[in-house]
């Protein structure tokens, strides 16, 4: 008798499915979840990404260039960054880099929008030498604009997936209308 009893206990299948979720489950929500995680990461990348190209851009078109100019851009890159994380969260370097005479090129001038972030500027500070890329040469007279966003990008949920890191982006464009060797007064 009890080996029948045992026997009908074996066969029975209607825990199974409760088992099989109970063990499926976590590996399942780790999935989703890190794929969340994950896809936060590489928006916020791109977002940066996006906010380097086209601060560096706005700045390139002007013909001279104001500190109420510059305050605007920092301005519009919490818009194209699409919400006011990277005021919190992050910092854009707008730098001015020329190479004046046959001497090495200099940071002529340079502006943060975060006083908070504690990034510093791969490029280089104010009136010192300017740490360019190789495939960027300055001709004597010429100048780049050099924009570059940090963000701290926070996990959501997972710190294992992606932890908490700087996005950094750097962007460099030459001025249409010269070097925009100076930032002029507010009129």
């Amino acid at each position: 008798m009890f080996s029948r009893k045992a026997s009908s206990l074996l066969r029975d299948e209607r825990g199974s499915v409760f088992i099989e979720l109970a063990l499926t489950l976590p590996i399942m929500m780790t999935l989703i979840f890190g794929g969340v995680e994950l896809t936060r990461f590489m928006l916020n990348a791109q977002k940066v990404s996006r906010v380097a190209m086209s601060t560096a851009d706005i700045i390139s078109q002007a013909r001279e260039i104001t500190e109420a100019d510059i305050m605007n851009v920092f301005l519009a890159s919490n818009a194209i960054m699409g919400d006011e994380s990277l005021v919190q969260n992050g910092n854009v370097i707008l730098s001015s880099v020329i190479r004046p005479g046959t001497e090495d090129p200099i940071v002529n001038w340079q502006r943060r929008a975060s006083l908070t972030h504690d990034g510093d500027s791969k490029v280089g500070s104010e009136g010192n030498a300017a740490q360019l890329p190789p495939n960027i040469e300055l001709e004597p007279g010429d100048g780049v604009i050099v924009a570059e966003v940090y963000f701290n990008h926070m996990p959501f949920l997972f710190d294992t997936i992606v932890g908490e890191q700087d996005v950094y982006e750097v962007a460099y464009y030459r001025p249409r209308f010269g070097a925009l060797e100076q930032i002029l007064p507010n009129s």
